[in-house]
């Protein structure tokens, strides 16, 4: 495992023709909240929003905007001993 805080968002698969919509407003998520990575990919839940914070405050920054409008829920947390709580 790497330094980052990696953050996963699973949703249903859009029609193919909201998928590009999609893809960009993710793209400009990750640039306003300064994301080291991100990726988009389909998983076998849906459709994957992948993004790597390389700081921890950008990923609080990120974390408190969801918090803040009620879109944060915490499935899993994965630590550098791969365990999950």
């Amino acid at each position: 495992m790497d330094n980052t805080i990696d953050f996963d968002l699973t949703m249903p698969v859009p029609a193919a023709d909201k998928q590009e919509r999609i893809k960009e407003d993710c793209k400009k998520i990750a640039d306003l909240f300064e994301a080291s990575a991100t990726a988009m990919f389909e998983g076998q839940d849906g459709l994957i929003f992948h993004l790597e914070f390389d700081d921890a405050a950008k990923f609080g920054k990120f974390a408190e905007y969801l918090r803040f409008h009620g879109l944060l829920r915490v499935d899993a947390i994965h630590t550098k001993s791969d365990k999950i709580h």
